[in-house]
């Protein structure tokens, strides 16, 4: 007898599950680790009914990278859109980037620190929306004159490493104490700015 159809709220839940679980393995384990059979497992499934939901497990990985990212993009979108001042919307997406690292430390692990899964090639070209994103507000706030005119990618990766090195070494380095990253993070976003800022005064 055939399975009953889910409606979308149940597809959605299941993939939801199937997702967090094949996170979790990744980070206990490494991308290695990961199996259908052992995702199955872990949310009461059978490794048959898994392909109902995602037909390997690349495209398990793949669709935990770019939900992730998507929810990053989300919320500088959110930013752009309630901040007036390209400036302050920087500062803002940079923060985000830090909050989005520390809030959920496996999951930054799994996208950014997992050599076997940084390896991975994602087709999807929405993974970049984030940093479009921070690439057209670094433009905005140099078209203000308020930023060195350096090139504007350098730019951008400046100010974004300054933000993940403090994130990466607070996940990764246990013999120092990152006790609260946050407003370490914080500070190195105000510290990179300050230093590319274009204002009198500043080193040339």
């Amino acid at each position: 007898m055939p399975r009953p159809a889910l409606n979308d709220d149940q597809l959605a839940e299941a993939r939801a599950r199937i997702l967090a679980a094949a996170g979790r393995i990744i980070s206990a384990d490494g991308y290695g680790a990961l199996s259908m059979r052992r995702v199955a497992t872990a949310v009461g499934l059978t490794a048959g009914a898994l392909y109902r939901y995602f037909p390997t497990k690349q495209d398990v990985l793949r669709t935990y990278c770019v939900e992730a990212l998507d929810q990053l993009a989300d919320e500088c979108n959110r930013i752009l859109r309630e901040t007036d001042d390209a400036l302050l919307a920087l500062e803002r997406i940079l923060i985000a980037y830090g909050d989005f690292a520390l809030d959920d430390a496996d999951r930054f692990r799994i996208l950014f620190l997992d050599p076997q899964v940084t390896r991975l090639e994602l087709d999807d070209p929405s993974v970049l929306n984030g940093y479009e994103l921070l690439l057209d507000t670094v433009e905005r706030v140099q078209s203000g004159g308020l930023l060195r005119p350096l090139p504007t990618a350098d730019i951008a990766r400046i100010l974004l490493a300054s933000v993940h090195g403090v994130c990466a070494l607070s996940v990764t380095v246990r013999e120092i104490d990152f006790s609260d990253a946050r407003p370490l993070a914080v500070e190195a976003v105000r510290n990179a700015l300050r230093g590319l800022s274009s204002a009198p005064g500043d080193l040339t």
